[in-house]
């Protein structure tokens, strides 16, 4: 049996770490105190932009590595819920960007991909609730290893044929002068469905609030798809009035006639949702 390795942060990651738990420590402590009666499975932990923007560089690596930054942030908000008895798992929210990141959705076109924008926003229709498989478990029957592989949403599941710890041990066989029938099979493993961790999402549509002509819904308005996760799913309806924090990405057509369409639309990837238009709409 191989032993495990753990992966350990690198220098980056490590100081985004020391960072968001003097964060916490800083500016949380009443929010976790607060939560102590709480009985929601998924709490959207809201976060003020203006103080995140001036803790540490924690504005700067946000808006440049969203997701990484993030994924740090979750590690030690999950530590402090553990440590105060909160039972919910948190979801990290920042609310109140800057105006520099206004944007209209009329505006938008392929050249903002992957862009972080703040968007007033009215909502058209929404999807059904679903789910998808965020991250696919797996074990391996020879060497006892588990891993888990990072999936897409709307993309297709990753097809796995070998056991990555086994292929690295049946390399270091043959170059030790090892023989191919002491190889492990690496072929030998299954996904763990327990394991395996799926995420709430849903569909809205979005249009310009420049559309807006009347109190009744325009019927025939260009509109942008958002993708809605965890707490924010079956929160909203057509009509309401949102500031929408999001990443600008890209989607196939949904009416391409053969599966090579290199056409491609917009969608908005939603960070964080405020209520109403932003204050600052002329």
């Amino acid at each position: 049996m191989s032993p495990r390795v753990p992966t350990e942060p690198n220098q980056e990651e490590q100081r985004l770490l020391a960072a968001w738990r003097t964060f916490f420590e800083a500016n949380c402590k009443a929010d976790f105190a607060a939560l102590a009666s709480t009985e929601d499975s998924v709490w959207g932990f809201e976060i003020q932009w203006e103080q995140l923007e001036k803790h540490e560089d924690l504005g700067l690596a946000f808006m440049s590595n969203m997701s990484t930054c993030l994924a740090s942030g979750t590690i030690v908000l999950e530590e402090q819920f553990s440590l105060h008895n909160l039972s919910p798992r948190p979801v990290i929210r920042v609310l109140g960007f800057s105006e520099l990141n206004r944007y209209h959705i009329a505006d938008l076109r392929m050249r903002d991909r992957t862009r972080f924008l703040r968007f007033d926003a009215v909502v058209h229709s929404t999807s059904r609730a679903m789910g998808w498989l965020k991250r696919a478990a797996y074990a391996c029957r020879e060497c006892k290893h588990e891993w888990v592989e990072h999936e897409q949403l709307a993309r297709a599941r990753k097809k796995l044929e070998t056991c990555p710890m086994c292929l690295k041990n049946a390399i270091a066989i043959l170059d030790a002068g090892g023989k191919r029938e002491d190889l492990p099979d690496p072929r030998n493993f299954s996904m763990d469905l327990e394991r395996n961790y799926y995420e709430d999402v849903q569909y809205m549509e979005l249009f310009d609030p420049t559309s807006l002509q009347s109190d009744d819904l325009p019927e025939d308005v260009p509109t942008i798809m958002a993708i809605l996760s965890e707490e924010y799913v079956n929160q909203f309806q057509p009509g309401q009035c949102l500031t929408v924090n999001a990443t600008v990405g890209i989607d196939h057509l949904p009416s391409r006639d053969y599966i090579r369409d290199t056409r491609r639309i917009l969608r908005l990837d939603v960070h964080s949702i405020e209520e109403g238009f932003s204050l600052h709409e002329d």
